[in-house]
């Protein structure tokens, strides 16, 4: 599968540590070139300098031939021109925005088309809402949640 993880930041190196175990074929993109070198000799990756909402940049990425984008930028602005800019160049790429400001979650919800995302993810909410499902239920073993959040199976 080929990925490209935007922004080598905390999560973006975690995500190819962890993306490059199981053989995936990565493009990091980060205006940092620092960060970038770091990746490059830790692991079998591609790397490109430069802002990951430029469709030129994204074109030296080969956004084309690319299956998943994963936006973790430290702005969720950017994730998201990143997104909607990579699914213009691509309608069948599949798109994954880290969106921290609660504010934008009803509109992301609402036009996740427009933005060409599949999926956005805010940190911060799902550990809120982990620690609250471990509070209120501490015995459980394991559990999973269907139906956006309406049935739970537990252990």
């Amino acid at each position: 599968m080929r990925i490209i993880i935007a922004g080598d930041g905390k999560v973006g190196a975690t995500l190819t540590r962890k993306l490059s175990a199981e053989g995936c074929d990565l493009t990091l993109i980060d205006s940092n070139p620092k960060v970038l070198e770091a990746s490059l000799e830790r692991y079998d990756v591609m790397a490109i300098q430069g802002n990951c909402a430029l469709m030129s940049v994204l074109n030296k990425a080969e956004i084309k031939k690319t299956d998943l984008l994963i936006a973790a930028t430290g702005a969720d602005e950017i994730n998201l021109l990143s997104c909607m800019t990579a699914h213009k160049m691509n309608d069948r790429l599949h798109t994954i925005a880290r969106i921290r400001n609660p504010e934008y979650s009803e509109q992301i919800y609402n036009m996740s088309g427009e933005f060409g995302l599949s999926l956005a993810v805010n940190p911060e909410k799902q550990t809120a809402i982990e620690i609250e499902r471990l509070l209120k239920y501490p015995g459980f073993l394991q559990r999973d949640t269907f139906a956006k959040g309406k049935v739970e199976i537990v252990e």
